[in-house]
């Protein structure tokens, strides 16, 4: 007990010696604040004085600027410097933090922003170069935001929903979920490459995929169609920023149309569209029936299970899925189900209705054509 307690009353010493040296510097501060400021007053009344030829102000107004904002640097540093150190609250964080206190942590780290909004920035960017063993807390959560949709990437537009996601931990990174992409991407990518090169696709609601630019890139002439710019060029590849029901359409017939989990948002008011009143999805596959060339097919996925509209998407079963292709000719339909959140499986018949009561999902990929 003796022992614990001495080893307490040391912490305790170390931490009222740093209090004691942090006052200490807080009247140095001040004093420098001062001068500082004396300084930078007879820099703007030197300022104020020229009255020489022109290029004697114009180079000696520029050796005043530069020394000014060096003063002016000096000068935010030194009264950040003070109002730390005089800040009600900072010898208990202190005190707390040398405790090993995390939340203590916290409100030092929000204190620092407050009061130089610069550093937090400026902290992330030391984390330049940090290899995983010293990856701490703070930088995994940032780094679990920075790469996700509402990150700078998503604020941005040119965020890429991938199909297999990274969770960041203290000193770890391991693969996180794993989404419909997984299936979604392939299966389009292999009904399009039985075309002929230079055959003309519609990829609906692009934006946050690479399957334009890849087929763009394979030979394909694409039209990238969302209600966002597509982010990226290619000879091969033009941006439509349209709502498709408004699109006046392509103008020429298309040899095959992808709608990749995209459909079932349509009119829901999801991505920022104006939500629009009944079965919006089925007017649209409709128009799609009259862009296709005689023979040209739809690769289609979307979301598959029991029947429900939510607040952004619908969910299809098997007789809603029929209504929505009525007048179609289904050359192809498989249902996948993910059966982990990092596994997706292809079912090998109509999944039984269990499969969706324990927070599993399913997608349903399909090709089909107009029955004309």
């Amino acid at each position: 007990m003796e022992e614990g307690r001495g080893h307490f009353d040391g912490r305790l010493d170390t931490v009222e010696t740093r209090v004691t040296w942090v006052d200490e510097r807080v009247v140095e501060v001040k004093g420098q604040i001062a001068a500082l400021e004396k300084r930078l007053a007879r820099f703007d009344e030197l300022e104020s004085r020229l009255t020489t030829d022109a290029q004697t102000i114009t180079e000696l107004a520029a050796g005043v600027a530069r020394a000014s904002h060096g003063l002016s640097t000096e000068l935010a540093a030194a009264r950040v410097g003070a109002l730390s150190g005089a800040h009600a609250g900072l010898t208990e964080l202190l005190a707390r933090a040398a405790e090993g206190d995390s939340e203590a942590d916290a409100e030092l780290a929000k204190l620092l922003v407050g009061l130089s909004p610069g550093a937090a920035d400026r902290v992330v960017g030391e984390q330049t170069g940090l290899t995983l063993d010293r990856l701490g807390p703070g930088a995994a959560a940032f780094l679990n935001w920075a790469s996700g949709h509402t990150g700078p990437a998503g604020q941005g537009g040119v965020w890429l929903n991938p199909p297999v996601t990274m969770e960041f931990g203290e000193g770890r990174v391991q693969p996180n979920d794993v989404n419909e992409r997984v299936v979604e991407v392939p299966y389009a990518l292999a009904a399009v490459a039985r075309l002929p090169a230079g055959s003309t696709v519609l990829d609906f609601g692009a934006t946050e995929s690479t399957v334009a630019l890849s087929l763009a890139s394979l030979g394909f002439q694409v039209t990238a169609l969302d209600l966002r710019p597509y982010p990226f060029e290619h000879p091969g590849l033009q941006s439509v920023v349209a709502r498709v029901e408004d699109w006046d359409g392509p103008p020429e017939p298309l040899d095959a149309i992808l709608s990749l989990s995209t459909l079932e948002h349509v009119g829901l008011g999801a991505y920022g569209e104006p939500e629009r009143a009944g079965d919006l999805d089925r007017r649209v596959v409709e128009r799609f029936a009259g862009w296709l060339r005689p023979g040209g097919e739809l690769v289609m996925t979307a979301p598959y299970g029991a029947w429900e509209i939510g607040a952004t998407q619908r969910v299809y079963d098997g007789p809603h899925l029929e209504a929505l292709l009525s007048g179609w000719r289904v050359l192809d339909r498989q249902v996948c189900v993910q059966t982990a959140h990092d596994r997706w499986e292809r079912a090998g018949s109509e999944p039984p209705a269990s499969v969706w009561t324990d927070g599993r999902r399913g997608v349903v990929l399909l090709r089909a054509s107009p029955d004309r």
